[in-house]
């Protein structure tokens, strides 16, 4: 028999989740008998389903006598836990009443605003439908040998796998059908024993990893502070609900299936306290003096609305003892600037959260925010790991959209012999075969929108704007007259009347909601007075008769009918949902005379990137001249105020308004607008005139814009058809030539004859023994080496004549055009300058080390970085930006300006590791002479790589052979003679 068969007490304790039997180790035997005898039955705890085990396995909360609550159990653990003793019956039963009511205001799906008659009757359950989300980031699931390579894969050749996973994987493990936590998403190379012995990388101790996306409960579980970001309608706020609904159920120690959530340790009991930020922006403009601290007044005001009336014993207890989770929703519904008087500025809430959680080290704390309001310049003042939410896989869409349905049926709103019908419409006829309408599923928001909008109407738009005009169709009476409920043209009393009458009217609402943007999640609140009278003067401009009535009936309507207009206190209407708030104001911007200057009067504020977005969209087709003029102004340097004569704008915001024109290019189709007789193409087009901007945007060694808009420049200029890089065979021949005329503006940067140094000393801390001993070497001859690594789109083209393709050509986080090749073997390296050599007839190749080395330093330098000796995370794509700069893998190329080598090549520190022509040998001199002809030396170090590796002297060493499977080997090339044969 073991000791827990023979003492009870033994097999209870040992039964408790681990943080309850950490909180019992430090009470004191009396405090531990009345814990136990706070158990009202008495029983031993007994695990539960999922593993979990609790002091109240079973039975309704009572507490002292008291009525039961709705079925669930006391609170016991979690109050242990807050507390670091047993609770007071006070206590538990406060903190029960807190865990209960959040419980029943988050179960429901949020609605409200998309889908109002889906909240007659009985309300859809979030917890149903919910589908975990990920991030961008990856961890490993398997470690791929021969057994777990046949079970995940229909091949066993791993060379083949290695090349080609993608088309191999079995549907279980495919992003395309299962779940995040189940899904291989890459394959990549893991290390048992990875060696940088003498400045190599020793490969030989390898073994595949079958990589899936991380998750994004387990992040929150694994960081004491996280910030996590995503684009509008990615999830944010409805993942901190359902985490908060998951941990307020746990928190009653009541834990069903619903509460399941991978990621999220079954054990782990926390305090959820869900705030946004518009509310504590509020409070910090319009502080009370007797409050010493605004986030907590705020905290204590957000846990008073949960059905409790005293509740700073038990924030207080949560925040010194970590038992806290605080989630702090929705940073970019606080204006940047603010509202005097009313709200507080982004940056002045952001450093209120920092000191409060500062103070409160112990305690989980979660941030969230749309991915483009959080700058460098908030990034560096939180200093918080950051995550970014991933879009939904086709795995995830088709978890949630049975899912939906399901609910649908099960709350009346659907018939069973419908939902089949949907879901292969919907997922495999729509959503799968096409990659727009697979981009616009991968947004939750959207997809529900889509699943609602097929369903009442039998099609589904192509085009976010239709498609949130086909959702406003349906709250505006068409579905209402489907389910025999009165429409508005019955409200109205003119039966000709369609919602598009009365559209002007909600677009200017909307508008004028969105500027107060006064609600806590960034929605405009409207005065009942203000909204009515609207509505009268509207009506009376109509001709209607009795318009007060009319008015009165149809704000009736939008408030309990359509779900449009919710009310927000007592006499105040806010919009039910920001989505379609923001569209309806766009639709409103870009009507009347006016539309030009709203525009370029709200471009300045990124809360207004969005309705600009969608109002562009809803009028192309009637304005076409509207967009044209956008872009224009957008993309001229100047900015030209009404009435007045033009200014000059400054660099940041002339870039910012290159990168927005060449987005809404983007959102909007540039071969659409072509077909709209929008002054496309041309030399003087407006793509044509993108480039120029964009081009002289990355050129500008100032960087006044931040690192992720300067990488997402990159990724719009790859996209218009980058021009800095040669990519046809005449291209290729002008900058040859250019490099021979003396020409230093172009793609080949000249290296002048002379002696250059190169290794590393002993003084320096990070050097490596085959850097040393430093030295100085003599080029007899000038040459000249590209401005940047070798593109996908440069190294295409030699796929197009029968070159050997990347490995990851199928890749779409490495493979856009102006991204670095990667994936490539020395061998194809070398194959690739003897193609253009050829094709040139003129000496391309790879440089040696020597070479890349002295382009790097520049003569006569012994700098560590090609800027100078001092690292600087902003001048080259490294593992130290990794998380902050917009993009986790390789970036386009000449994304960091202010990082150029003295003579003007780019990216030589991070992006992708560059082959070189030579063999790994030691340096004349060295202590320790070696030297192997089968090995390779690489320079620069890559996007993944530490600052040590992105060092001028830093040498690393691979086999030709490899490289294949390695996202960061690339190669750069040089016009110089030709190497001795060896």
């Amino acid at each position: 028999m073991t000791d827990a068969d023979t003492n009870p007490l033994q097999a209870l304790l040992a039964a408790l989740p681990a943080d309850v039997r950490e909180q019992l180790a430090r009470l004191s035997p009396a405090q531990l008998a009345a814990a136990l005898a706070a158990n009202a039955s008495g029983d031993a705890a007994s695990p539960a389903t999922g593993g979990d085990t609790r002091l109240r396995p079973s039975g309704d909360l009572v507490i002292a006598g008291e009525t039961q609550f709705k079925g669930v159990a006391v609170a016991n653990n979690l109050g242990l836990i807050i507390f670091n003793r047993t609770p007071e019956e006070d206590e538990l039963r406060r903190l029960s009443r807190y865990l209960g009511a959040l419980v029943n205001r988050l179960y429901h799906l949020p609605l409200r605003g998309i889908a109002a008659t889906l909240e007659e009757g009985k309300p859809l359950s979030m917890p149903q439908v919910y589908v975990m989300l990920a991030v961008r980031s990856n961890r490993p699931l398997v470690f791929l040998g021969q057994d777990e390579i046949a079970q995940c894969f229909d091949i066993d050749d791993r060379r083949e796998l290695a090349a080609n996973w993608r088309r191999h994987v079995k549907r279980e493990y495919s992003a395309d059908w299962a779940r995040p936590d189940k899904a291989i998403v890459e394959v990549a190379d893991s290390f048992d024993g990875v060696t940088y012995g003498s400045g190599g990388l020793d490969r030989g101790a390898t073994h595949i990893a079958g990589m899936r996306s991380a998750l994004a409960a387990e992040l929150v579980a694994d960081n004491a502070k996280l910030v996590l970001l995503g684009d509008p309608g990615s999830g944010k706020s409805t993942f901190v609900r359902h985490l908060a609904w998951v941990l307020a159920r746990r928190g009653l120690d009541h834990t069903p299936a619903e509460t399941e959530l991978p990621g999220w340790p079954e054990a782990k009991r926390r305090l959820p306290i869900v705030l946004p930020l518009r509310e504590l922006a509020g409070r910090i403009a319009q502080p009370d003096t007797n409050d010493s601290s605004p986030v907590f007044a705020a905290l204590r005001a957000v846990m008073l609305r949960h059905d409790v009336q005293h509740v700073d014993d038990i924030l207080s207890a949560s925040l010194d003892s970590g038992a806290a989770l605080v989630m702090f929703d929705g940073l970019d519904e606080v204006p940047a600037d603010g509202v005097p008087g009313e709200v507080a500025t982004r940056r002045h809430t952001l450093d209120a959260v920092r000191e409060f959680t500062d103070m409160h080290d112990r305690s989980r704390f979660v941030l969230t925010c749309r991915t483009r309001a959080f700058d460098d310049t908030l990034r560096g003042a939180l200093g918080w790991p950051v995550e970014t939410l991933a879009p939904f896989t086709l795995g995830q869409v088709r978890a949630f959209v049975p899912a939906f349905y399901g609910e649908l049926v099960r709350t009346g709103q659907m018939e069973t012999h419908q939902v089949d019908g949907c879901i292969h419409q919907l997922v495999d006829d729509t959503i799968a075969p096409s990659p727009k309408l697979r981009d616009m599923a991968g947004s939750p928001l959207l997809l529900t929108m889509m699943a609602l909008v097929l369903h009442s109407k039998g099609t589904l738009p192509r085009d976010r704007p239709k498609l949130y005009e086909a959702v406003l169709d349906l709250l505006l009476g068409q579905w209402d007259k489907v389910r025999e409920g009165q429409s508005l043209s019955e409200v109205i009393g003119r039966p000709d009347w369609g919602s598009d009458r009365v559209r002007p009217l909600l677009n200017q609402l909307s508008y004028q909601a969105h500027k107060t943007a006064s609600s806590a999640d960034g929605r405009g609140s409207l005065p009942r007075a203000q909204l009515r009278d609207a509505l009268i003067e509207f009506f009376t401009d109509a001709g209607l008769d009795q318009p007060w009535d009319v008015a009165d009936r149809c704000l009736r309507y939008f408030v309990d009918r359509s779900g449009l207009v919710v009310q927000d206190g007592n006499d105040d209407y806010v919009f039910a949902h920001l989505t379609l708030q923001e569209h309806c104001a766009g639709c409103h911007m870009v009507v009347g005379t006016e539309a030009l200057t709203r525009i370029m009067d709200h471009r300045v504020d990124d809360r207004w990137r969005e309705p600009i977005m969608l109002g562009l969209g809803y009028i192309q087709a009637q304005r076409p001249e509207l967009i044209e003029q956008v872009l224009d102004r957008l993309i001229e340097n100047e900015e030209q105020p009404p009435g007045r004569e033009a200014i000059e704008k400054t660099p940041a915001r002339w870039q910012r308004d290159l990168i927005l024109a060449a987005e809404i290019g983007a959102d909007r189709d540039w071969s659409y607008l072509r077909n709209l007789n929008v002054k496309v193409a041309g030399e003087d087009g407006l793509q044509s005139r993108l480039r120029t901007g964009l081009t002289r945007l990355l050129s500008d060694a100032d960087q006044p814009l931040s690192t992720p808009e300067r990488v997402r420049a990159g990724f719009l200029l790859g996209d218009l058809g980058d021009p800095r890089f040669p990519v046809t065979i005449d291209a290729w021949r002008r900058e040859a030539q250019r490099a021979f005329d003396g020409d230093d503006g172009g793609y080949f940067c000249r290296v002048d004859a002379g002696e250059y140094v190169i290794g590393s000393t002993d003084a320096d801390p990070d050097a490596k023994d085959d850097e040393k001993p430093q030295h100085s070497v003599t080029f007899d001859t000038p040459f000249w080496i590209a401005r940047f690594p070798i593109t996908n789109a440069q190294w295409a083209a030699w796929v197009a004549e029968g070159g050997r393709p990347s490995r990851f050509v199928e890749d779409t986080d490495l493979n856009h055009p102006n991204q670095p090749v990667v994936g490539v073997n020395w061998h194809s390296a070398r194959r690739f300058c003897e193609w253009l050599s050829a094709r040139l007839e003129c000496h391309v190749r790879l440089p040696t080390e020597l070479e890349w080395e002295a382009s790097a330093r520049g003569g006569g330098s012994a700098r560590r970085y090609p800027w100078g000796d001092d690292w600087r995370a902003d001048r080259a794509a490294s593992e130290e930006n990794q998380p902050d700069r917009g993009w986790e893998w390789s970036v386009p190329v000449g994304c960091f300006p202010a990082g150029a080598a003295p003579c003007g090549a780019l990216d030589m520190a991070g992006n992708v590791w560059e082959w070189t022509a030579g063999a790994w040998e030691s340096y004349p001199g060295a202590k320790k002479r070696f030297g192997d002809r089968d090995r390779v030396v690489l320079r620069g170090g890559s996007w993944g790589a530490t600052p040590t590796w992105c060092r001028c002297g830093a040498r690393l060493w691979n086999r030709p052979v490899v490289g294949v499977d390695f996202d960061d080997f690339g190669l750069r090339v040089v016009l110089a003679p030709p190497l001795a044969a060896s």
